[in-house]
């Protein structure tokens, strides 16, 4: 059975570690924020529109589903046969 002090210490524990969790969601929050005021200021090198780049290019979404969905996989649809 637990002693009061070594209930005491866990809670104190506990209560350190719920603070460390909570400045590392703020932290991740100032750091997306940053990202994201980064981001809306870049110039796509694939379709050149402002806000994004171009991993992120809503023109070349549509090639990157196709090629996941296994579409353009070698012998799928006769390439490379």
């Amino acid at each position: 059975m637990q002693t009061v002090k070594e209930t005491d210490m866990l809670a104190a524990k506990i209560d350190l570690l719920m603070k460390r969790l909570d400045d590392r969601a703020q932290e991740k929050e100032a750091m997306t924020s940053i990202v994201n005021t980064i981001d809306s200021r870049m110039t796509c090198e694939v379709c050149g529109n402002i806000g994004h780049l171009g991993n992120d290019c809503p023109e070349t979404e549509e090639d990157i589903a196709l090629i996941n969905n296994g579409f353009c996989q070698p012998g799928n649809n006769g390439w490379n046969n």
